[in-house]
């Protein structure tokens, strides 16, 4: 294990991020760590803050991204599930390795050779399907993407009129129930469908559930 002297440099990537962050169009919410705790998760993971997951890692504990849609995981806060070190969502979903997710149900994880064992690319578990798709990018270039790509384009099947205001309401452990489920035939038209703010947990346990009878 390399001591946490060896894992920071003042060249590092968090110079870039910020760049990143300041020129996207995308409402971002950087939640703030503490010294300790980026430290702590940096040392967990031996990376260094040359990469950007190690910069994110290390200076914040996450960020909530489109008006609390989705969520980049960092080293933790109480307003955002789990961690890069404490992925909350392995028990349910125990391909991948977890940073991001949505309100919606949708998680972010980098392939460790669970999907394949050709690329590290970031794949999507989607709620309208309950498969898991490759992104086709890998963990800097999603970065870069959540921040400055078309999310109202991605995520246009899942979304509704007031999404932004029902979004808003949430507290930090909570997700969006739409029912019909997204992955059944009634549930492709989610303006009509019924919406419900429950556990974020609750969600994932109900496609889990699913996908484990298909």
């Amino acid at each position: 294990m390399k001591d946490i002297s060896e894992l920071i440099f003042e060249d590092n990537a968090w110079t870039m991020i910020q760049d990143w962050i300041r020129d996207s169009q995308v409402n971002i919410h950087i939640l703030e760590n503490t010294k300790a705790e980026g430290e702590e998760a940096l040392y967990n993971l031996q990376i260094t803050n040359k990469s950007t997951m190690g910069a994110i890692a290390l200076e914040c504990g996450g960020f909530v991204v489109d008006h609390g849609w989705l969520y980049l995981l960092g080293s933790g806060h109480p307003e955002i599930f789990g961690s890069l070190i404490n992925n909350k969502h392995q028990s349910l979903f125990e391909e991948g390795f977890v940073v991001a997710y949505d309100v919606v149900g949708g998680i972010f994880a980098i392939n460790t050779e669970e999907f394949d064992n050709s690329t590290r690319n970031i794949y999507y578990f989607a709620p309208d399907t309950l498969e898991w798709e490759d992104t086709g990018k890998g963990y800097t270039d999603f970065i870069y993407w959540v921040l400055h790509g078309d999310l109202n384009k991605y995520y246009k099947s899942f979304r509704w009129g007031n999404w932004i205001e029902d979004v808003s309401a949430l507290t930090r452990d909570q997700g969006i129930s739409i029912f019909p489920y997204l992955w059944t035939e009634q549930g492709k038209d989610v303006e009509s469908s019924y919406k419900e703010a429950i556990s974020i947990k609750e969600v994932w346990g109900i496609q889990s559930d699913f996908r484990n009878e298909i």
